[in-house]
């Protein structure tokens, strides 16, 4: 995803723009980079261009930088959901366009999946985090309440989307982990064939 006037790129420095989002950009790159998230916000400001301390003025320490990461992580992923659903002509198509989706983003990004869902995220009530996380779950929502016809506000549809979420969820980590590497097909193939049976 590319940032809005801001300059920077990997050895270069940051010129003008947004740098709290230059410093997120520049932190899933090295997330994507190393597989995990031993770095410190020094390397993040440093790959940016600028001093830890103009980083500061953002994030107070790498915590807070982790929460903002987590935060655009469930953004992308509910950009993710709603293009995987726009591909459907009903509202079955579109709830599985979903859950293809959801799968391929976790395979696509799996520190910052691990991120999003693991013991770091869990609980916490930072406000960018909850509305971001709350607007993920919301897409699953609205595709359950159109495919079942009902609102998406009804228990059914609430105990639904659980049961869509243990699914994808479920198959996204066995996947990640490399859990069913020995099964007879690719994987856009294991995709198609356990989300479409759940429908």
């Amino acid at each position: 995803m590319s940032t809005s006037g801001k300059s920077a790129s990997r050895g270069g420095s940051y010129h003008h723009g947004n740098l709290r989002q230059a410093l997120v950009e520049a932190a899933l790159g090295l997330m994507a980079e190393t597989g995990g998230t031993d770095f410190s916000l020094r390397e993040a400001a440093r790959r940016v261009g600028v001093t830890v301390n103009a980083s500061y003025r953002h994030f107070r320490n790498k915590e807070a930088l982790m929460v903002a990461i987590a935060a655009e992580g469930f953004r992308r992923f509910s950009q993710a959901l709603m293009s995987g659903a726009a591909s459907g002509s009903s509202a079955r198509d579109r709830l599985l366009g979903s859950g293809r989706a959801y799968v391929r983003f976790a395979r696509a990004n799996p520190s910052l999946f691990r991120l999003m869902f693991g013991n770091f995220s869990a609980g916490r009530q930072d406000e960018e985090l909850v509305l971001a996380g709350g607007q993920a779950l919301e897409v699953l929502k609205s595709g359950l309440a159109a495919y079942m016809d009902k609102p998406p506000d009804s228990e059914e549809v609430a105990v639904a989307a659980l049961r869509a979420w243990a699914l994808a969820h479920g198959l996204s980590y066995l996947m990640m982990d490399g859990q069913l590497a020995h099964l007879p097909w690719d994987a856009d193939a294991l995709i198609n064939r356990v989300i479409s049976a759940d429908a």
